[in-house]
């Protein structure tokens, strides 16, 4: 990035004060203040970056963004809310990318994983730069965006959501060229009230594409349903007819493969890690590769070289054998059951360790007996539940098969026992919302095995 004051007031609606000089990044941490750096002075629950205005300075910040007064001893611009600024700023410098491909990704579960197989994918090609992390709401995308440089030649955008409206505002400002939808699922179903809803608000990502094309998995049972107008279609799927579809599934403990036809040819695919989620990732990042006329073998290169974001299902071995699945991260019922699924394809004694999956509002009872019912599908050995939503997981279980799951009241406890009860070539998934903090239970793992 490399604009003056000047512009950046004038695309933000704002008024300059002091001298004009060129900015080359953005930032809104003033810890973190690179040199020729414009600071935006954010304004949450809990913080004001309007405090931080001198420490940027000092730091080496070359102007500062605000909404109101502060004593500043470089330039300063001012405007009516901070927050919406950093936006125009994001969607005003992509607007000046004439030669930038931006790829979209949203859906309820899957978007990180997708995102990171899709740059591999990508930057097998062309100058890659993708969302850091999570990092995918009214913050972090714009963050993303202008990070962009005159010879970037392709972004992997992640975008998020809790209501309606939120993608509408975030595609507006990436305008995506090729957007994807991995899944439609109970992710938010708390707050949106219906999956239908769900699926409105993840199909928002096509307001900011001028024609394009849209990927969906087909096997979804929501997606399949969709026919935007103006937009191209493509799909992917393992069980459903689809433009991609994966055939001959291999799936292994520590990887998957199948196997794609493109163009009549038959290619072989492998995805180095578990679970037949992944093969949809995969799917959706390969239909990506091939619409931006990346050949099939460096498609392939792509997918298996990608890096799983941690936190994300990694799997550690600790003493005796004993392998742990961290899905700590996040959870909602999708992946939940892709995780217990991912779970039942070990050897040895498998010991699921579930804690509340959030933000499901009147669904909460519901979903997580749901996941019981899962779990009773697929042959676990032991089931250790913890916090108030997740004992209708553990009360699910027990009334089919009485003494298979034990419910605690804190994740200390739950630690303790399970610390009591492992043995060797045991295997174990912990997974529940973030908020639950189960990485603790994780910590304890490896502090004591």
């Amino acid at each position: 990035m490399e604009l003056t004051l000047s512009r950046i007031a004038k695309a933000v609606g704002g008024r300059l004060s002091g001298y004009d000089c060129i900015v080359t990044s953005v930032s809104t941490d003033s810890r973190d203040i690179p040199k020729g750096c414009l600071f935006i002075c954010l304004e949450g629950e809990k913080f004001d970056g309007h405090d931080f205005v001198s420490q940027a300075a000092q730091n080496g910040a070359a102007a500062v963004l605000v909404r109101k007064k502060v004593d500043s001893r470089i330039p300063v611009i001012t405007v009516k809310d901070t927050g919406k600024a950093l936006l125009d700023l994001a969607g005003y410098y992509r607007g000046t990318l004439d030669n930038l491909t931006v790829v979209g990704l949203t859906g309820s579960v899957g978007k990180t994983t997708t995102k990171e197989m899709t740059y591999a994918v990508l930057a097998e090609q062309f100058k890659t730069i993708k969302t850091e992390g999570n990092l995918n709401n009214e913050i972090g995308m714009p963050k993303t965006l202008l990070r962009l440089k005159d010879d970037t030649e392709a972004a992997v955008i992640e975008m998020g959501m809790n209501h309606l409206e939120e993608i509408d505002y975030l595609t507006k400002i990436a305008l995506p060229d090729i957007a994807a939808i991995t899944n439609i699922g109970t992710a938010h179903i708390g707050e949106l009230g219906s999956r239908e809803n769900i699926l409105q608000a993840k199909m928002e990502i096509i307001h900011g594409m001028n024609h394009g094309t849209l990927v969906v998995n087909n096997d979804n049972d929501l997606l399949s349903t969709v026919h935007p107008e103006g937009i191209s279609l493509k799909t992917i799927g393992i069980e459903s007819e689809a433009d991609l579809k994966a055939t001959d599934i291999i799936l292994n403990e520590d990887m998957s493969s199948f196997r794609v036809k493109v163009d009549g040819q038959d290619y072989d695919v492998r995805v180095y890690v578990p679970g037949v989620h992944f093969i949809f990732n995969a799917l959706i990042a390969i239909q990506v590769g091939l619409l931006l006329d990346i050949p099939m073998e460096k498609c392939i290169k792509g997918i298996e070289t990608f890096e799983l974001t941690k936190n994300r299902n990694d799997i550690l071995t600790l003493d005796r054998h004993i392998r742990v699945i961290d899905g700590t991260y996040n959870a909602n019922l999708d992946s939940m059951k892709s995780s217990i699924d991912v779970l039942s394809g070990y050897a040895g004694r498998k010991i699921a360790v579930l804690g509340d999956m959030l933000e499901l509002g009147d669904y909460e009872e519901t979903l997580h007996r749901a996941v019981g019912a899962h779990l009773l599908k697929k042959n676990i050995d032991l089931v250790l539940t913890v916090g108030p939503a997740a004992r209708y997981i553990s009360d699910e279980v027990n009334k089919a098969k009485p003494g298979l799951a034990y419910h605690f009241d804190d994740n200390a406890s739950l630690s303790a026992y399970l610390q009591e009860c492992l043995e060797e070539n045991d295997v174990v998934l912990v997974k529940a919302s973030n908020g639950m903090h189960l990485k603790e239970v994780i910590n304890d793992l490896k502090e004591n095995n």
